[in-house]
């Protein structure tokens, strides 16, 4: 029995079995077979195909790529025990010879993608929000949080200042008077 194994980061692991079924598309998109909603993914990220029991991942043009055992592909045949990353997502495939292991977290360079020439360990980020090359398309500015202490520092110091004015101007009415 050919199943995936999907570790999404920040949530339970799951499987997908994958007999008797001919294709599978993976993507963030709704329309997909299998949607993984993490922001590493794109809309319609891989497409997954059995061809009389021979797996095979195609990726679709994808932002962050496919990796299978950290190489970047764009089709791959899959056998047991073979890691695949969609974005920053791991799965691992079994074709039922043996249990799916936990995949390793790869060591990321400062484009997203892993980084195994180095031979580094591990490193597991605290938040991601976005892969380091996304590129936002939007015609929307995004709205930059501010600093809420300086902005109240800044209200206090304009309050102060109009008082004094406030000040100012009374007490010359009353020597005008």
């Amino acid at each position: 029995m050919a199943t995936l194994s999907i570790y999404v980061p920040d949530q339970e692991p799951y499987a997908v079995d994958l007999d008797g079924i001919e294709q599978l598309s993976v993507g963030r998109g709704s329309d997909n077979d299998i949607v993984i909603d993490h922001v590493s993914l794109s809309g319609s990220h891989a497409v997954i195909r059995n061809a009389s029991g021979v797996y095979q991942v195609t990726d679709l043009g994808s932002t962050n790529g496919t990796f299978v055992n950290g190489e970047q592909v764009t089709e791959s045949p899959l056998s047991e025990g073979l890691q695949i990353a969609f974005g920053n997502v791991q799965v691992v495939f079994s074709d039922g010879e043996a249990a799916p292991e936990a995949p390793e977290e790869p060591a990321t360079g400062s484009a997203g993608v892993a980084d195994v020439a180095h031979d580094q360990p591990p490193v597991v980020a605290e938040v991601s929000n976005s892969p380091a090359n996304f590129k936002n398309l939007s015609p929307i500015e995004k709205i930059e949080k501010k600093d809420t202490l300086g902005q109240i520092a800044i209200i206090v110091g304009v309050v102060a200042i109009l008082a004094a004015v406030a000040l100012i101007a009374l007490s010359a009415t009353m020597k005008a008077v």
